[in-house]
């Protein structure tokens, strides 16, 4: 992708998954990458990887990051700015899931998910806010996720931070446009990540069902889906997701959000009666 070539990119959320998969992806692209995330080791193997396949001439780096610590995102800003050099675009990845009943769930998973998925997505952006008002261009790409425009069993404490995420990318579309500065919204499907696997260990089994046996599910593995992500970026169009089976999905919910409700209760009965079976037949 040729838009990429000689752009400043800084991901967070980018030692693993589809993080990871994008800066790798953005370093073949020609650009030069700054990866933030709070592990360490996967942190290095990540920078490992993308020094191996930069050329001379581009910047990586990889910096330790907890996105939900206000204070440390602002500190660390001047550092990315001026190992890379500047920045061209914000890839606000940084997120995870936690699964379960909602009357079950801690408070803490409720107060994580909006920490995480949403008030770390809005520290890193406000932090970073002056650097491309001042040069009065730049793109920030907020990753939400299918789960920001419809919601499903199990997953009360993730939507919520997602839908969160989804309005202040709205609303700050609107306020950048006039500045000259893209905001853009990816919503990733199901992907195959270090994330996924920890998510599913809590999971109740009708959502397992839901999410593996159902008729518009599918899990993807991450490099298609970080291509997509840098693909939504280059092109600027403010919604986009991975597929058109899920362009479907995003059609249908945008449109006619009764019957998609109806046709996801339907396939949540499915699910319900295969798990019960299989718990009754052990």
């Amino acid at each position: 992708m040729e838009f990429y070539r000689g752009k400043k990119v800084l991901i967070t959320g980018g030692s693993a998954g589809i993080g990871r998969a994008t800066a790798v992806c953005a370093v073949r692209a020609g650009a030069h990458v700054a990866v933030a995330a709070r592990g360490r080791e996967r942190r290095e193997e990540t920078l490992a990887e993308l020094r191996s396949i930069a050329t001379g001439a581009q910047k990586v780096m990889a910096v330790p990051l907890d996105v939900s610590d206000r204070a440390a995102v602002r500190a660390r800003v001047p550092e990315v700015l001026s190992g890379l050099g500047g920045l061209d675009v914000l890839i606000a990845n940084a997120g995870h899931a936690t699964v379960g009943w909602a009357h079950e769930l801690p408070d803490a998973a409720f107060d994580d998910m909006l920490q995480a998925n949403y008030l770390g997505h809005v520290n890193t952006v406000r932090a970073l806010l002056p650097h491309f008002l001042a040069q009065k261009s730049g793109h920030i790409s907020l990753v939400a996720s299918m789960l920001g425009f419809f919601g499903c069993f199990g997953y009360t404490a993730y939507c919520g931070s997602k839908y969160a995420l989804r309005g202040f990318a709205e609303a700050l579309r609107h306020e950048l446009r006039p500045a000259g500065i893209r905001v853009t919204l990816f919503y990733p499907p199901t992907t195959k990540t270090p994330g996924l696997e920890a998510e599913n260990k809590g999971k109740p089994p009708v959502v397992w069902t839901w999410e593996s046996e159902g008729s518009f599910t599918k899990v993807y593995e991450a490099e298609p889906v970080a291509v997509e992500l840098l693909r939504s970026i280059a092109v600027g169009r403010f919604e986009s997701v991975v597929g058109l089976g899920n362009a479907f999905i995003h059609f249908m919910f945008q449109h006619l959000p009764g019957l998609s409700r109806w046709m996801n209760d339907g396939e949540l009965d499915k699910a319900q009666k295969k798990a019960e079976a299989r718990s009754a037949s052990r």
